[in-house]
């Protein structure tokens, strides 16, 4: 692969560049897997499916809480329109679309094997654990915050049954409800569409994030508007739910948080080195600290330094030149004022003769 990828070769900033001896100072160079890869990577799968399969369970069979309710409950009321963005079509534009671009992204112009390797699984692990937490909302206190701004209208209460059960109680269950409702009736906290939409994005903007590195001072307004695009593409997504009367802004709101914090915590968990959000450039913001030169690491170790020195790098060398400038001019400094002494006592013996 790495003969034809990447087909377009940016400045050697973009890239993770060998590293200096000194690096193995940070924690990020002792990867606890080193010896295990490949039975890492297997556990990895193994629990990414099982997460996806409980999602698929908890959708599909555990029931939610009985819900209460008031028929006079006018925010409940709410018509019955046509979706804007459907649950197929949102699960297809908060993952495959910014998973496609990301590929063709790496391949065009990053390609590294474990980069690209990261950037898959985390992508998929940011939708999964994104999806599995809101899965859990719906079966756990979703008949409580979950009904849908539609739900009386879909519900239908059978005002005889209220009149006559009025005099003990004034919120009811679906027992009043003369048609059936299905299960995802009672599912509308926290919003499915929010979660998946921020966590399919979000996740793409920190990869691009640290790609691009916008914040190095160059004030590339570009790469800062490459960035807001996909969370405006986010909001909007979210924002149909409320057009379509399918969620409450609270219910949005709550996915939106579960969405960004799945893709934090994948994106920091895969791409966990210094300045792993700033992208400022120190070298290794782009490549997972975890499996980088594992198999070459001892050919490394026994060099005092290799080509391609990264731009933090050369930073510590110009720290260490400062510290070694300030102890020279301080010695300097301290010399001069030796000899300024000298000087002074020479003129008092003078002027006393």
């Amino acid at each position: 692969m790495k003969k034809w990828f990447p087909l377009i070769k940016l400045p050697n900033r973009y890239y993770d560049p060998k590293l200096l001896k000194s690096r193995k100072w940070s924690p990020w160079n002792f990867p606890s897997r080193r010896k295990h890869i490949y039975i890492g990577i297997s556990l990895d799968w193994a629990l990414i499916i099982i997460i996806y399969a409980l999602t698929d369970w908890l959708f599909k069979n555990p029931q939610p809480p009985i819900a209460y309710f008031s028929v006079n409950d006018n925010s409940l009321k709410g018509p019955v329109v046509e979706e804007i963005v459907s649950s197929t079509l949102a699960t297809l534009i908060n993952t495959v679309l910014p998973g496609v671009i990301m590929i063709l992204l790496e391949l065009i112009f990053f390609y590294d094997f474990w980069d690209f390797y990261h950037m898959i699984i985390g992508h998929i692990t940011s939708f999964g654990l994104g999806l599995f937490t809101t899965a859990l909302g719906w079966v756990t206190v979703g008949s409580h915050l979950g009904l849908r701004p539609t739900f009386l209208t879909k519900c239908q209460p059978d005002m005889s049954k209220v009149v006559a059960m009025n005099i003990t109680q004034t919120y009811f269950t679906n027992e009043i409800c003369t048609s059936k409702l299905s299960k995802v009736e009672y599912q509308g906290f926290p919003s499915g569409h929010s979660s998946t939409a921020f966590a399919g994005w979000v996740f793409f903007v920190l990869y691009i994030n640290g790609k691009s590195k916008p914040w190095t001072g160059g004030a590339h307004l570009w790469k800062i508007l490459v960035l807001l695009l996909p969370l405006y593409f986010a909001t909007w997504i979210s924002l149909t739910r409320i057009m379509d009367y399918r969620h409450f802004p609270f219910q949005i709101i709550v996915g939106a948080l579960i969405g960004i914090g799945t893709a934090l915590i994948s994106y920091r968990l895969h791409f966990g080195n210094n300045d792993w959000f700033l992208g400022a450039g120190d070298g290794t913001d782009n490549i997972p600290g975890h499996y980088k030169y594992l198999e070459d690491w001892d050919a490394i170790d026994d060099q005092d330094e290799v080509p391609n020195v990264s731009d933090n790098n050369r930073d510590l060398e110009m720290g260490l030149n400062e510290v070694g400038n300030r102890n020279n001019t301080h010695e300097n400094n301290e010399s001069s004022e030796v000899n300024n002494g000298n000087t002074e006592e020479e003129m008092t013996n003078n002027r006393n003769k």
